[in-house]
């Protein structure tokens, strides 16, 4: 009936199977599992040595900043603030500290293995034995029609 032309339409101005079939490219994963929008944003991360790539990058960018910290003066309220590097050096011991007080925090807040009870067996206080809601007869008072 219609003949698709160049632009990806028939002679009627609908898209034909062309744009269907890229669109369908971009909501399938591929063979590995990985979706091709993930692929497309997070791609590079598999790229080797890419951890050392961005490790050195960060370490250039600390430098730079650290540097330019010598040549601004402060007038910071208190006086070891005024030191060069010095809100580099908070930051990094302040994230250090919220990291390590993750294990202890992870102790206390941590529930043992059988929390909820066996997650093979019946729920703790349910008697096994009891009928099932449909088995069992519901409630029926006389005015209720069928009695």
């Amino acid at each position: 009936m219609s003949d698709p032309t160049d632009n990806g339409r028939d002679d009627t101005g609908r898209f034909v199977k062309r744009a269907a079939e890229s669109v369908h490219k971009l909501n399938t994963p591929s063979e590995e599992g990985i979706h091709p929008l993930s692929q497309i944003l997070f791609g590079w991360t598999h790229t080797k040595g890419i951890g050392n790539i961005i490790f050195w990058v960060l370490l250039a960018l600390s430098a730079i900043m650290l540097s330019i910290d010598f040549f601004f003066p402060r007038q910071d309220y208190l006086k070891f603030a005024n030191y060069a590097g010095f809100y580099g050096i908070w930051g990094f011991v302040c994230f250090s500290f919220a990291v390590i007080m993750g294990w202890p925090l992870g102790h206390l807040l941590r529930r043992d293995e059988n929390y909820y009870g066996d997650a093979s067996g019946p729920p703790y206080g349910v008697d096994p034995d009891a009928p099932m809601a449909d088995e069992a007869t519901a409630p029926h008072h006389s005015s209720e029609g069928d009695a």
